[in-house]
């Protein structure tokens, strides 16, 4: 499948590849750092005694940052399992790094805070926990396992431990700066990750409401502007069926004409009676069954080529749902994205779920499209040849109104299942 270009730039700057180079970035500091500290020791003692160990891990560290470059070029997102990994090589080679030059005693070795702090900011907090122990283990055993440094242990000897109590002070703060950061800063992260996803359902919905009202006023519009040359054709079929000199399969044509006009006179009122009642509270109580079997059988009026059958489950007797107009018509939608599919029959399923009623329209049609049923009910609007766009969007709508949603997924063989899921409501209910 071929990618555009403004995809790729979309997926090149996508916030987990922009959170990887900036861990590179501040990597490439800290290497730089080091080298400087690995210049000044030859420039200072004119000597590269003990800095075998020290020079492999500058090298190793700076081809893990040169192939984690290369990689933050390529348009592919960065999963948590790989950005931990990131964490975990830098806790790892970090800890060799200090183990070939003081340990504990490098004042470098506060560097540990740094991957902690990018964990409790970007990754889950199993994760934050999972880079915190493994720093604090590191730090903890560079106080006792390390190789002096000349730099930084000018009196201290291999294998000896570490007593001196800076040092361990130092170790002392890591470790309550380690806790407080693993704790506090994960839960102010996952605040801001939760008010930043509110934020964007918010907006998404103004954005469906706005286009909905949009519609709404087009339709209000549309029902007005129907409403005059409707009068006249049905005027005119009444004249044309008034003339005795039409043979038998002309009357029949328009009486056929008058039958589709006076549909579209109902059809139009209807939508002209929503329109002034929307306003109020025009909610009924209506039993499931009745709301399915009317609908789907009003509907099968205007598509006479596809056939229907129904299936009840035990749990739908003597359910009951609250119901208008919009609602019957957002039934009606899913059940002509069912017809429009390709589908030369459509089964209707109800029955009850919890505190739900739930209705299932299935299809044996081409089925959704993958990359359809991503945006299906976002407040994207695309045509397409399986029929979904605006139709299915007032349904998502509508249905939410009431407490509902819509779900839609492929069938294991062919064509496609929606379910409609409404709160159940009691008999008695106002």
């Amino acid at each position: 499948m071929r990618v555009s270009k403004p995809a790729l730039q979309a997926r090149a700057s996508s916030p987990t590849l922009e959170n990887l180079r900036s861990l590179l970035i501040i990597r490439s500091i800290a290497l730089l750092g080091q080298i400087g500290v690995l210049c000044y020791v030859l420039l200072v003692n004119r000597t590269t005694e003990d800095l075998l160990g020290m020079t492999a891990c500058l090298m190793a560290l700076a081809l893990l940052t040169g192939l984690s470059f290369w990689r933050s070029s390529k348009p592919m997102p960065v999963s948590d399992l790989e950005f931990l990994t990131q964490l975990m090589l830098d806790v790892l080679l970090w800890t060799a790094l200090m183990y070939f030059t003081g340990g504990a005693n490098n004042p470098f070795i506060s560097y540990y805070i740094v991957p902690l702090v990018i964990a409790a900011a970007v990754l889950p907090w199993r994760h934050t926990w999972l880079v915190a122990v493994a720093s604090l283990l590191a730090y903890s055993l560079l106080l006792y396992w390390y190789r002096p440094f000349p730099l930084f242990t000018p009196h201290a000897h291999m294998g000896h431990g570490n007593n001196n109590v800076h040092v361990l002070g130092m170790w002392f703060n890591f470790l309550f700066s380690a806790g407080l950061i693993t704790y506090f800063v994960v839960r102010m992260a996952t605040q801001l990750r939760l008010q930043e996803s509110r934020a964007v359902a918010q907006r998404e919905q103004r954005l469906r409401t706005d286009q909905i009202m949009a519609v709404a006023s087009l339709a209000a519009g549309t029902a007005h502007e129907l409403g005059t040359p409707l009068s006249t054709m049905t005027v005119l079929v009444d004249e044309m069926l008034a003339n005795k000199d039409l043979d038998e399969q002309a009357q029949q044509d328009c009486r056929m004409l008058q039958q589709q006009l006076q549909l579209c006179k109902s059809t139009l009122g209807e939508l002209t009676r929503t329109a002034e009642l929307d306003a109020g509270d025009t909610s009924e109580t209506i039993a499931l069954e009745d709301f399915v079997r009317h609908t789907v059988e009003r509907w099968a009026v205007r598509r006479p080529g596809v056939s229907y059958q129904f299936r009840r489950d035990a749990s739908g007797i003597d359910k009951f749902i609250l119901c208008d107009s919009t609602l019957c018509q957002a039934f009606e939608n899913l059940l002509n994205n069912a017809a429009d599919a390709g589908s030369d029959r459509v089964e209707v399923g109800y029955g009850s779920e919890g505190n739900n009623a739930r209705i299932q329209i299935r299809d044996w049609g081409h089925g959704i499209a993958p990359d359809l049923l991503e945006n299906i009910g976002k407040p994207i609007i695309r045509a397409s040849r399986s029929g979904l766009g605006i139709g299915l969007l007032l349904s998502h709508a509508t249905v939410e109104r009431y407490g509902g949603r819509v779900e839609l997924r492929n069938a294991a063989d062919s064509g496609a299942i929606a379910t409609l899921y409404l709160p159940l409501v009691s008999s008695q209910h106002d």
